[in-house]
């Protein structure tokens, strides 16, 4: 690293740091959504829900996974990043309930990568295929919890 680098990390900042730290970030999500989506499918009041939602936490844990991969190759330590917190935050009156607040964390996390991809596209472009499989689970798991809340949706005529 020449001179003139270190300086232009002074004055700009470390990307590999932001990159890592955003990375964290969607790990960290990814890990409490699994640990919640699993949470809601050990309370699920149907064996459908149950597997659809066991699906998702499973799809949900992979992606985490990748997540942690991503940043072991860019020397952070997974572990040191997640600090996992409860996984039924206060929702857990119903079924209904625990569904509309796992898809409004799944709403949330793809909202912050559209917000910050670009960003880390600029930064680090060898994270195209994970944004992109990222997008598309996030894309999917909204899919499936919309259509559960649907079917559990206390206010529907049956």
């Amino acid at each position: 690293m020449t001179w003139a680098d270190r300086l232009l990390r002074l004055a700009v900042g470390d990307p590999q740091r932001e990159v890592v730290e955003q990375l964290g970030i969607m790990h960290r999500r990814a890990a409490d959504q699994a640990e919640r989506l699993a949470a809601a499918a050990a309370q699920a009041p149907t064996a459908g829900a149950e597997s659809d939602l066991r699906a998702l936490a499973a799809e949900r844990s992979e992606v985490a996974a990748g997540l942690a991969r991503a940043l072991k190759e860019r020397v952070a330590v997974a572990a040191d990043v997640v600090a996992s917190r409860s996984a039924l935050n206060g929702a857990t009156q119903n079924h209904w309930a625990r569904l509309v607040a796992a898809l409004e964390a799944c709403r949330e996390a793809r909202a912050q990568l559209a917000r910050t991809s670009p960003h880390l596209l600029e930064l680090d472009p060898s994270l195209a295929d994970l944004i992109a499989a990222l997008d598309r689970s996030h894309y999917a798991e909204s899919v499936v919890l919309r259509t559960l809340i649907a079917r559990a949706d206390p206010q529907a005529l049956n």
